[in-house]
């Protein structure tokens, strides 16, 4: 491999926001279509991760169940999501995956679309390497785990394969149900002659017993894997009697399997003297001692002491003296001789064996009510794995679903910050309100997050305050933060639904979102996101006004373009600073607008500026500042041009200007100038004759094209009136109308 021109820590770094965006990037597509707004900011969002890990040069990326490691070392993240991203690609059979170069969004397009595939569907095609082999690209290179060399058989799994016979009974065992279909007790059997599959059975139906961080319930997944033996045995006692004990053996062999504090809490259930089958029992007689002693060294392998439930394990296992040294003795040795991956000294555990085989009594670690409450249970779980769960069980299940999930835990942010009374304890609260309000951007979850930050808002306005600029930061920070701008950017993408609850949730973080709403102006030629951006930055009002001059150097022109009319839909004086500067530039397509938008705001200072642009500018520009006047065709604009006429000097060097005032309003043809048309038409200077006269005529040509009523009163007045030239002039005028 190349050397990386890129630092270490650089390196790791580009690693964890890759794994973090691969992690978003598999959830969002398992939520929601390719074709959702969801799914799309991901990708953008996995583009841009993967562009940055390639900057350096390729970045490779081992798996592991647990970690990703690059050059050889695991990554060391503060947060959960490298550890599922190793195992969401392990789980994909990926063994390593190397980014040669920045791929494209069709190439993560289809890399995610690969990576959910139905594993049996992925494995039936090779497996993931094989797929990716086929796509032309070359950004992205995949190597995958040889299972089939591994265990020596096909990708098809045989009695552990998952498909809808499978998943029946997995959801049967949770459910608590009794009763299988003739298909369903076949399968059973099936699985009955194959130890893996018994233990992949066990272990798909004790996975959804864990807390929300993914802790095990070890005492719950000890009553499903019960649960599991005794629908296996049960099915063939019923239908393959014969077979009962080879079944028995295949149990034990799978409980030998499990992790030491799962297979002991198997080993404590407690069976009733009316079940049918005694599992726990003959589990306890078929174990042999090296069977006991690998799990007795696996888990005195890992930190901690020997307590009462393992010595009464031990000795419910080897009841007789002989038998428990023989156990000890053997443990003692397979500690010695393997690496079960322990932390603990070897005379440690060899130490904490000699007291489990003298003394086990842990009531020196834990209370008398600690140990009765597990005892306890122990029973509850074991009934519960007896008897059926409560009909309720599937609407307590679906509670659980992602989107009940975020409700909850906003619900609970907003909870903890309502009844905080500690400063620093809110300004964390706070802080870990706007990072969930970001993650709802990402999944595209607008509406959920709308009375997080109005619940922020609440709070930096109550009083007595608490912490008001810790809340009050923490709604900047989502405005100003990448997800708000990668959603905005999509806004084009959004459905009538999904805009309306983004609209809401850009109201409600208010002025901060200014900069983000910006992101939607991708287009020249504008479109629906330029007019939905347009539309809520002008909802905002005055406030985001400061935000929208921030940008103004550093925007493209069409970007100024629409904070242009932004400014100029808002209307309010505060707008006529950045106008100026709009004004001040050289392209004429911006100062177009930025002059469209000064002519509607009603304010001595709009009028101001537009005068002194037209009078700093020449040519071209002046032109077109005219021009977007005249194509405004609006009565303010009269006022404007005849404040112009007023207040520039005819014979010096608003000469020009005024020629072309004239020109714009005889285009109008609006007669709200005509008192200032006339004053300038009787203005005079002997010595600058040859402007009088241009003047003259430019006024009694602009007054005949207006031709209203009043226009004609004027030169009838200027006929009788002004001056021998003038009246001549005037009446030459006249004879046009």
């Amino acid at each position: 491999m190349a050397q990386r021109a890129a630092p270490p820590a650089d390196i790791t770094r580009h690693a964890e926001n890759l794994a973090r965006a691969i992690t978003i990037g598999l959830r969002s597509w398992g939520f929601y279509p390719p074709e959702h707004p969801a799914v799309g900011l991901a990708v953008d969002r996995l583009v841009a991760a993967a562009a940055e890990a390639t900057t350096g040069g390729r970045l490779q990326l081992a798996v592991t169940p647990q970690a990703l490691l690059v050059d050889g070392l695991a990554i060391e993240a503060s947060d959960l999501s490298v550890r599922e991203c190793a195992a969401l690609l392990h789980d994909r059979d990926i063994l390593q995956i190397t980014l040669v170069s920045a791929p494209e969004e069709p190439v993560m397009r289809s890399l995610l679309a690969m990576l959910t595939l139905d594993r049996e569907t992925r494995r039936a095609q090779g497996g993931p390497a094989a797929i990716w082999a086929a796509d032309p690209q070359t950004a992205i290179l995949i190597e995958q785990i040889d299972y089939q060399k591994i265990f020596g058989r096909d990708f098809d799994e045989g009695a552990a394969r998952r498909d809808a016979t499978w998943k029946a009974i997995v959801r049967s065992i949770i459910m608590g149900r009794k009763t299988f279909t003739a298909e369903e007790q076949q399968r059973l059997l099936e699985i009955s002659r194959d130890v893996g599959a018994i233990g992949e059975l066990a272990k798909d139906s004790k996975e959804p017993f864990c807390t929300r961080d993914g802790s095990p319930l070890i005492t719950t997944q000890a009553a499903t894997i019960l649960a599991v033996y005794r629908h296996i045995a049960k099915t063939v006692t019923a239908l393959e009697p014969e077979r009962a004990q080879e079944v028995m053996q295949s149990l034990t062999l799978a409980a030998s399997g499990l992790d030491p504090a799962t297979a002991f809490e198997l080993l404590r259930q407690e069976e009733t003297g009316d079940d049918s089958l005694q599992i726990v029992s003959a589990l306890k007689q078929t174990f042999d001692d090296q069977q006991v002693a690998m799990l007795l060294a696996r888990a005195m392998a890992t930190p901690g002491h020997p307590t009462s439930r393992l010595a009464q394990v031990l000795d419910t296992l080897a009841p007789d003296d002989a038998r428990k040294r023989r156990v000890l003795t053997l443990a003692k040795r397979l500690i010695g001789e393997r690496d079960f991956g322990n932390k603990r000294p070897i005379d440690d555990i060899r130490q904490s064996l000699d007291e489990l085989l003298l003394k086990y009594d842990e009531s020196v670690y834990v209370s008398a009510e600690y140990r009765q409450s597990m005892a306890q249970a122990g029973s509850r779980a074991a009934d519960l794995a007896a008897r059926g769960l409560p009909a309720e069980m599937g609407q307590w299940l679906e509670s659980l679903g992602h989107e009940s999930v975020r409700r909850l835990s906003g619900q609970l942010l907003m909870d903890l910050l309502r009844n905080e009374h500690a400063a620093d304890r809110a300004a964390e609260t706070a802080r870990d309100m706007a990072a969930f309000v970001e993650e709802l951007l990402m999944t595209g979850a607008f509406a959920e997050g709308v009375p997080v930050v109005e619940e922020l808002s609440a709070a930096a306005a109550r009083k007595p305050p608490i912490a008001p600029d810790a809340c009050r930061q923490a709604i900047t920070s989502v405005g100003q933060s990448t997800s708000f701008a990668e959603a905005a950017s999509l806004i084009a993408e959004q459905s009538p639904a999904e805009y309306g609850a983004f609209e809401k949730l850009a109201r409600a973080i208010g002025p901060s979102a200014a900069a983000g709403l910006l992101s939607a102006y991708q287009r020249e030629d504008g479109g629906i996101g330029t007019e939905r951006a347009t539309a809520l930055l002008v909802k905002l009002g005055s406030p985001v006004i400061p935000a929208l001059a921030a940008v103004i150097e550093s925007a493209t022109w069409h970007v100024q373009c629409e904070i242009a009319r932004v400014l100029g839909q808002i209307g309010t004086s505060a707008a006529v600073p950045p106008l100026q500067g709009l004004l001040r530039r050289t392209d004429v397509r911006v100062m177009h607008a930025a002059v469209a938008s000064m002519a509607r705001i009603d304010d001595p200072a709009a009028i101001r500026a537009l005068h002194t642009v037209l009078k700093a500018t020449t040519g071209e520009a002046r032109a077109a500042v005219i021009a977007a006047l005249v194509g405004l065709k609006d009565a303010r604009v009269v006022t404007m041009l005849a404040r112009i006429l007023q207040d520039s000097d005819p014979f010096g060097e608003d000469f020009p200007l005024l020629l072309e005032t004239l020109s714009a309003l005889s285009s109008i043809r609006d007669d709200g100038a005509v008192a200032q048309i006339a004053a300038l038409a009787r203005k005079r200077r002997w010595l600058s004759w040859g402007r009088t006269t241009q003047l003259r005529e430019g006024a009694l040509r602009t007054l005949a094209r207006i031709g209203t009523p009043k226009a004609r009163q004027a030169l009838d007045d200027l006929s009788k009136n002004g001056d021998f030239f003038l009246r001549r002039m005037a009446a030459a005028a006249k004879g046009t109308f």
